[in-house]
């Protein structure tokens, strides 16, 4: 799974988002940060204005960015179908190769430093000659040692500075081969290990296109990776294909996904906040049409993807996990089973069509515990 963490820091707030793709991770992060953007502009917008007011307004502010948080997470229950609609893969598995190149910076050779100019005795000149350096004895001898101390001296402290700079270099330099040793070797495991992961996807295209069991499974596991689902639903199935079919166990989401909150009021004459909270039929409803939803998404997604027309038909048992009560023990139980083929599932106009309605046009199958709560629903 791709994970982004999102942040506002205007309004101190901060979300983890979580897919099983990047470019579905993108999308949800950047919803986030627009949704951030507007609060954070209407905000600003609201501290303009004084009085007692602000604060009243700012807990209207606050009950309605929480009703839009309910109602969004209300509607992915009810567009999972019409999503997958609009995103449809077509097979283009070109934007799954990685391209993406070695980021790490290569290291950077050191410099040798700049040495300044060596002494030279001509730059240490005499005193200028008096009448008391030629009358006293000895000191033109003096005169000259001191001035060739002089150069001595400087030239002793250069030798030195330039020996510790070229053995401080010599040491860089030592230092800089091992890590271009080890960066080349990070290189070459990233593009060797970047070539297989590219390798892999040509041999599933090319199995793919032949219609090798595995390579078609493969396949269809990356369709069904970029099919779009409200945030806290199942990503696991298991798949096999057999003469043309494609018989999926599919887990689907449980009660626990369906929120509870249906919108936030800010009450005045209380300075309080009241929850509105969807019914129990209510939760139901949108339970079942999120469960036909992902059904018929599904299978869209697999015969939609398919673009050798290797799969013939797809045989969907959706599974759920539950508490079973009775026993105190979490329970596991297929709820519904459909198994369509190509050319009738492709007549059905699903943006316009109900979900519940196509279900039982294909003589979809519901567990007795499914149908009462659609029935209950309904009623």
């Amino acid at each position: 799974m791709i994970t982004i963490d999102v942040r506002h820091d205007g309004l101190g707030r901060m979300a983890r988002v979580m897919a099983p793709l990047q470019a579905l991770a993108e999308r949800r992060a950047a919803t986030f940060s627009k949704r951030w953007e507007d609060m954070a502009r209407r905000r600003a917008e609201l501290l303009k204005s004084s009085g007692a007011s602000v604060m009243d307004g700012f807990a209207k502010l606050d009950a309605e960015e929480r009703t839009k948080e309910a109602e969004d997470k209300i509607s992915a229950l009810t567009s999972i179908l019409f999503k997958a609609v609009q995103h449809t893969k077509t097979g283009d598995w070109s934007a799954q190769y990685d391209t993406t190149p070695f980021s790490e910076p290569q290291p950077r050779e050191p410099v040798m430093p700049a040495m300044e100019s060596e002494p030279q005795p001509s730059e240490f000149k005499r005193p200028p000659l008096t009448l008391a350096t030629l009358l006293t004895p000895g000191a033109m001898r003096r005169r000259k040692q001191e001035t060739r101390a002089k150069f001595e001296t400087a030239y002793n402290g250069w030798s030195y500075l330039k020996r510790w700079r070229e053995q401080e270099y010599a040491k860089a330099y030592e230092g800089y081969r091992g890590a271009v040793a080890g960066w080349q070797q990070r290189q070459t495991l990233f593009l060797e290990a970047q070539a297989r992961a590219n390798a892999r996807l040509d041999a599933l295209a090319r199995g793919y296109a032949w219609g090798e069991p595995e390579a078609v499974i493969g396949h269809c596991d990356l369709a069904l990776l970029s099919l779009e689902r409200p945030e806290g639903f199942p990503v696991f199935w298991s798949m096999a294909y057999v003469d043309g079919v494609i018989q999926i166990d599919y887990d689907l989401p449980s009660m626990a996904q369906v929120p509870v909150l249906k919108a936030v009021k800010f009450v005045p004459s209380r300075s309080s906040f009241d929850s509105v909270a969807l019914s129990e039929k209510e939760r139901e409803r949108l339970y079942s049409e999120a469960v036909f939803q992902t059904a018929l998404a599904v299978l869209h997604t697999l015969f939609a993807c398919d673009t050798k027309q290797v799969v013939k038909a797809v045989s969907f048992n959706g599974w759920a996990n539950f508490v079973d009560h009775a026993q105190m023990r979490p329970g596991r139980a297929c709820i519904l089973s459909l198994t369509a083929g190509r050319e009738a599932f492709q007549k059905i106009d699903l943006a316009s069509a109900d979900p519940k309605s196509c279900f039982r046009a294909l003589n979809g199958v519901m567990s007795p515990k499914l149908a009462a709560l659609v029935e209950r629903a309904a009623s």
